[in-house]
């Protein structure tokens, strides 16, 4: 009898047991938008860019019937939106060609600049630790 109470006791334990390593908490989603530094822009021509080519892209994906979900689960976590530099559109360019399989949405604001359209600001919706990666070694703009 007491041997049987004991492996009782010992499967309720190990139903309730709590596992005290870290579980993968939900999916990150985050907004990155890269600012083109080699064209000379003041703040506020920077800023509405950048604003402009996150609510595009933004619009783009909640109007999507699936990628919609992520934008929701963006919105319960926190709204992160981080902004770095980049060199000049050939390296917009090269970043936009890293993530197109791995992003769930890419939106570059062009504009002509000179005989050329540049990429001014290319803006990037998915998961933290799948863009993490290709945007290292990228400063933030402060």
């Amino acid at each position: 009898l007491n041997h049987r109470n004991s492996n009782q006791i010992i499967r309720r334990r190990q139903r309730n047991h709590v596992n005290n390593r870290r579980q993968p908490g939900p999916m990150q989603y985050v907004f990155y938008a890269i600012l083109n530094t080699d064209l000379h822009m003041n703040r506020g021509t920077a800023a509405a860019n950048i604003a402009v080519g996150l609510m595009l892209l933004y619009n783009i994906i909640d109007t999507d019937q699936v990628k919609c979900q992520y934008i929701d689960s963006w919105t319960k976590n926190g709204q992160r939106i981080v902004i770095l530099k980049g060199y000049d559109h050939r390296h917009l360019k090269y970043l936009q060609q890293e993530v197109k399989f791995i992003a769930l949405g890419t939106y570059a604001v062009r504009q002509r600049w000179g005989r050329n359209k540049a990429i001014i600001v290319l803006t990037v919706f998915g998961q933290k630790e799948d863009l993490e990666d290709v945007f290292e070694g990228l400063t933030y703009l402060r």
